[in-house]
This record gives structure tokens, C-alpha cells and sequence, in this order.
């Protein structure tokens, strides 16, 4: 299934590319590829582009012109169970990632197996590969306030390419606590992961996908304190406080994931650089004129955690909060990693420290040893002292 709006230019590598490692897993019996087109009805683009793909297996075309991004993956899902399909593979057309590697030793291949592989199977997500500093609300805020919930510290909460199984699918567009979609219209598939693991289902996630060159060129200069962003992500992260306690059971999670490395020694371009620090010390000047806001990190992300989950939680506001308290924290770090040459282990390990503060407060099982290997072969320990 591939929600769609003006993707011509990436609709059809993608939609072939995911047919060719479904059919190399050799799990389904027949493939057959949705594309669910949000373009304006006159925009004939996407779907021509579509249509001229080389698929083996069937092909259908959804429209729902102008919709968001939840709503036409709530339109692929429904007929996804209206035909009894047995895995859906969600596919991002926006950025095309690991064209380069054998289909069936795919990333897209290994979620699929992964996902046969669990012992009550949910949803396997499948992220990206980002430069560190387009991952910096995650690696701060979104990793370990989504964890004690989902029971696994995701890479990136965007999740916007995942392999469901097809008993997850009644789960994913009826949330069984009630809360419509979980703010996932807004183009990500964070709430759909909760969906899935609070209704007792596995949850889990593949390494990266490397996106394609020209794909990773564009995101080395996108905004990294994108408002935007935090605006759809974090309430939905906050709502999940309020369910932690309702899964399944703990899982033990761990404090810190790698993402391939990728521009690890490295800083943001000059301009990209500046821009943040001036947006975080602006920030840092309305926390300091604030009476009463905690200062050390982890404190703010805790307390934002226990107000989430009280009765009548004011989640716009807290969010709110959050992300101001979290930007303050963030020009600190920023100039600390810029002294160490980028996200090196020095400024990853305040991260680590943190974040296993945050999920030992909240009762949440942390691994009691970890091993951190990335590219670089280093050795990460969750009890390095620092919290930045």
C-alpha cells in the first residue's frame, strides 16, 4: 500500500521495489500493490506514474483527493481487510530507500520475516537513515517517552514504512482505548505502532534503510527544530504515557539505538548550525523567565510524563512546555557535541545516561547490560555518568 500525493517521480521505483522483496521473501502466495492517491482529483500524475510500473501482481488505485496522510492509510487499511489480506506492507513513496540492496537481504525483507517471526505478530516498522542532528527530537525527547509503552526504543517515531499483520489491522483503525487514530492523520505512524501494542500485539523494528542519494542530500538542509514536526509528534508521544501501564507486560527496553552512523563526525551545515542555536537560545530565555521550571535533563521529560497521565491531562499545553524546555536543553548539547566534532561518544554519552534515568523513574525495565555496536565500532554503556 502506497498513500500517495503528487509522488511522480517516486511512485513507480517504489512500488516496484516492493513488490520485488515481497515476492523474493517467498511468504505471500500473491502480491497485489494499492495505491492510495490524496492528489486533487484533477492531478493524474501519481496514478499515470503508477499505472506505468512493471508489477508482476495486481494493481489497484484509491482515490481520496485532498485527504491527509492517516486518512488514506485508513483508506488503504480497510481494504486491506476487506480482502483478508494476510501481511500489508506500508510503503513510503516520499524518499526511496535501499534500492541498491538484494531484494530479499532488504531491510523492507527483513521486516517481513521478522514480523512471521513474533509470537503474537503486530507490526514490524522499518525506519530511515537520517544524519544525527534531523534525529535530535527523537534521540531527546521521543525514544524514551515512547518506550515504556511500546516496549522498544524506535529509531525514528515517524514510522511511516511498516509491515502489519493482518490481525493488527482492526486494531490499527479502531484503537481499543478510544482515542481516534492517535493522531497518526498527521502523517506519521507513531499511534499506529501503540494501536498495535496496546492491544497485546508484538511491536518491533528492522536497522535503518539507507534512502537513495539525491533523497539524503535533501535532508542534510531541512529544518532539525522543525515546530511542525514536534506538533504531531509530540502529543501522541505524551498520550502514550497514559496507556503504559496497560500493555501487555514491560518489556525491557534499551537507552540508546544507532542509525548507521551516518554524518556522525560530522556538524550541520554553517547556516543550518546557526539557525538552531538561535532558536534554542530564544527558547532557553523563556524557561529562564518561567519560575518554577526544572532544569536538569531528564527532569523536564519526566514531569511531562506524570502530567500526561493524570485524568484531564492539558496535552497541548504540556507539549508545549516540553518542547521549549527541550530546545533550552538542546543548545547546550548542540555546542558541547560542536566541541567533539558532532555525535560522538562524548556528547552520546549524556544522551545514554539520560535517557536510562528517565526509564528506570518511570518503572520501566532497562536491559541490564548493553551493547551498542555501530559502524564505528564503539562500545556504548548505559551507566556512563552525565546527563549534559
Amino acid at each position: 500500500m502506497l498513500p500517495a500525493c503528487a509522488h511522480a517521480d517516486t511512485v513507480a521505483v517504489v512500488a516496484e521495489h516492493t513488490e520485488r522483496v515481497v515476492l523474493a521473501t517467498g511468504l505471500a502466495r500473491s502480491v497485489s500493490t494499492v495505491l492510495v492517491d490524496t492528489s486533487t482529483a484533477e492531478d493524474i500524475r501519481t496514478r499515470a506514474a503508477f499505472q506505468s510500473a512493471r508489477l508482476c501482481g495486481s494493481r489497484v488505485e484509491l482515490m481520496v483527493p485532498d485527504a491527509g496522510w492517516g486518512a488514506a492509510v485508513a483508506r488503504g487499511l480497510r481494504h486491506a481487510a476487506q480482502v483478508g489480506a494476510e501481511d500489508v506492507v506500508l510503503a513510503d513513496p516520499d524518499v526511496p530507500a535501499d534500492l541498491t540492496a538484494p531484494a530479499a537481504e532488504s531491510q523492507l525483507a527483513v521486516a517481513l520475516r521478522q514480523l512471521r517471526d513474533q509470537e503474537r505478530p503486530g507490526v514490524v516498522c522499518s525506519p530511515l537513515a537520517a544524519p544525527w542532528w534531523q534525529r535530535l527530537l527523537a534521540i531527546h525527547v521521543l525514544r524514551p517517552l515512547c518506550a515504556p509503552a511500546l516496549g522498544l526504543t524506535l529509531v525514528d517515531p515517524q514510522a511511516r514504512t511498516l509491515v502489519l499483520s493482518g490481525e493488527a489491522v482492526p486494531d490499527a483503525l479502531s484503537p481499543s482505548w478510544g482515542l481516534t487514530r492517535m493522531g497518526w492523520e498527521h502523517g506519521h505512524g507513531l499511534g499506529l505502532l501503540a494501536a498495535v501494542r496496546e492491544a497485546g500485539l508484538d511491536v518491533g523494528q528492522t536497522s535503518p534503510r539507507v534512502p537513495h542519494p539525491g533523497a539524503f542530500a535533501r535532508s542534510v538542509n531541512r529544518d532539525p527544530v522543525d515546530r511542525g514536526d514536534a506538533s504531531a509528534l509530540l502529543p501522541i508521544a505524551l498520550r502514550l504515557a497514559s496507556v503504559a501501564s496497560s500493555v501487555r507486560e514491560p518489556a525491557p527496553v534499551v537507552p540508546w539505538v544507532a542509525d548507521l552512523g551516518l554524518a556522525r563526525g560530522q556538524l550541520p551545515p554553517p547556516e543550518v548550525f546557526t539557525a538552531m542555536l538561535t532558536r534554542c537560545s530564544r527558547a532557553a530565555q523563556v524557561v529562564a523567565s518561567r519560575p518554577g521550571v526544572a532544569g536538569g535533563w531528564p527532569e523536564p521529560l519526566l514531569n511531562s510524563w506524570h502530567a500526561a497521565r493524570a485524568l484531564r491531562a492539558d496535552i497541548p499545553a504540556i507539549a508545549e512546555r516540553l518542547w521549549l524546555t527541550y530546545l533550552a536543553r538542546l543548545g547546550p548539547w548542540l555546542r558541547f557535541g560542536a566541541s567533539t566534532g558532532g555525535y560522538t561518544v562524548p556528547a552520546r554519552h549524556s544522551v545514554v545516561a539520560a535517557a536510562r534515568q528517565f526509564l528506570l523513574a518511570t518503572g520501566t525495565p532497562v536491559m541490564a547490560e548493553q551493547t551498542a555496536e555501530d559502524s564505528g565500532g564503539e562500545h556504548i554503556a548505559p551507566s556512563v555518568p552525565g546527563t549534559g
